[in-house]
């Protein structure tokens, strides 16, 4: 067992408001977070990750920023001092079969989080993500249902929802009460409960309220090309900065103010065209209907609402 490291996880699903838990809890003063997020460690770790502009077509195996070294996992950490919770978050950690396993091997104890977004929605939201970045697997988001696509040979769209499978592994690995399992909608509806309950299960001060105005990871289709070129993933501004004065990009990126600004750019700069109730309906009835089944027994709740 490690005592140093990470004493919780974010685990996911993307698309699901795991940003927005991450930046919440990073504000906790008795709480530290990994400065990047996504590392994927316990799920590739020694693996020879591909880098920056060395990426495959199909985004398989683009993961430039994960963390697959032990010793500079551990230098995440190193600054946290003496503070009573330290995490991280990787969605990855979700759906890959090896993470459960790792996780448990590096500290029985963990505490694990998840935050789950009805199945359909989280994909469409996914494919909303991409096509913000110029990266969408299809120009038709109907192609998830060809079994024989991308869209399920890639683990972050279509397989990413297959909740019920993945959280049964960790029951298996886990005692239940090392795992926090929220529903998207407990976010959206009651943010302040589900963050003061997630302070308690990783032991800090329930009491503090962070700061839960700004946006966290919108998606939806560019209006503007030019705002997008400016103020997007992929900036001129920000490539710029970090040519001519590149220790400006991290006091930017440390500055709620400058994050916020920025966010509310992008947002309004994103138009979302709505997913019809006839597909979504399909979807949910070809691919995702078993595993809601599982994972409504697994964690005793209706799932009604979700439209099974």
């Amino acid at each position: 067992m490690h005592t140093q490291g990470p004493t919780f996880l974010i685990i996911g699903a993307g698309k699901s408001g795991t940003t927005a838990l991450h930046a919440y809890l990073d504000q906790h003063p008795d709480v530290y977070m990994s400065s990047v997020k996504e590392t994927n460690f316990f799920a590739l770790e020694g693996v020879d990750v591909k880098r920056e502009g060395d990426q495959s077509e199909d985004q398989m195996e683009h993961y430039p920023w994960a963390i697959t070294d032990r010793g500079e996992y551990l230098k995440l950490f190193e600054e946290a001092g003496k503070v009573s919770a330290k995490g991280e978050t990787s969605p990855m950690y979700l759906y890959n079969e090896k993470a459960p396993v790792n996780i448990k091997a590096w500290n029985p104890e963990m505490k694990l989080i998840a935050i789950l977004r009805e199945p359909v929605d989280r994909l469409y939201s996914r494919y909303m993500h991409l096509v913000r970045e110029h990266r969408a697997p299809s120009k038709d988001f109907m192609n998830c249902l060809d079994s024989n696509s991308i869209w399920w040979k890639r683990n972050d769209l279509v397989r990413e929802g297959f909740y019920g499978t993945y959280i049964e592994r960790y029951f298996n690995q886990f005692n239940p009460e090392q795992i926090k399992v929220f529903l998207y909608e407990d976010l959206r509806s009651d943010e302040l409960r589900v963050i003061k309950e997630i302070y308690a299960f990783i032991g800090v001060d329930a009491d503090f309220i962070p700061d839960t105005e700004r946006q966290h990871n919108v998606s939806g289709k560019i209006k503007n090309p030019v705002v997008d070129a400016l103020f997007g993933q992929r900036s001129i501004l920000k490539r710029a900065i970090r040519s001519l004065a590149p220790g400006l990009v991290e006091k930017l990126r440390s500055s709620e103010g400058a994050q916020k600004m920025v966010q509310n750019i992008r947002s309004k700069n994103l138009e979302k065209a709505p997913l019809s109730p006839e597909d979504r309906r399909r979807i949910q009835e070809e691919v995702y209907a078993s595993e809601m089944e599982k994972l409504s027994r697994l964690l005793n709740r209706d799932l009604g609402h979700w439209g099974y």
